[in-house]
C-alpha cells in the first residue's frame, strides 16, 4: 500500500514539474524541485544542524537485575521416559 501512495506521489511531483517546466521554463521548475524537497525534509534539515551544534550525548542502556527476572521454580522435565536422554546409554 505504500509503494503504491509513493508512485502516485511521485507521478504528481513529475507532472507538476513539467506543467511548471512548460509555463515557466526550467529555472523556476528546478528551483520549485529543490524548495519542494527542503520543505518536505525540513525537520530533518534542522535536526542536523541542532546535533552537529551540541555534543551527542551518550545514552544509557538500562538493565534488568537478576532477582527481577521471572524465577521457575519447576524444572524442565520431559513427560516421555523415551524423551530422556541418557549419558550412560552409549
Amino acid at each position: 500500500m505504500e509503494q503504491q501512495v509513493q508512485r502516485y506521489v511521485i507521478g504528481a511531483a513529475g507532472a507538476g514539474f513539467v506543467l511548471v517546466w512548460t509555463t515557466l521554463g526550467l529555472r523556476p521548475a528546478v528551483l520549485s524541485v529543490v524548495a519542494a524537497l527542503a520543505a518536505a525534509n525540513y525537520q530533518r534539515l534542522t535536526g542536523f544542524s541542532r546535533a552537529s551544534r551540541r555534543s551527542r550525548q551518550r545514552q544509557t542502556i538500562g538493565g534488568q537485575r537478576l532477582r527481577d527476572e521471572r524465577y521457575d521454580p519447576l524444572p524442565m522435565v520431559p513427560d516421555e521416559p523415551s524423551l530422556i536422554v541418557n549419558a550412560s546409554g552409549f
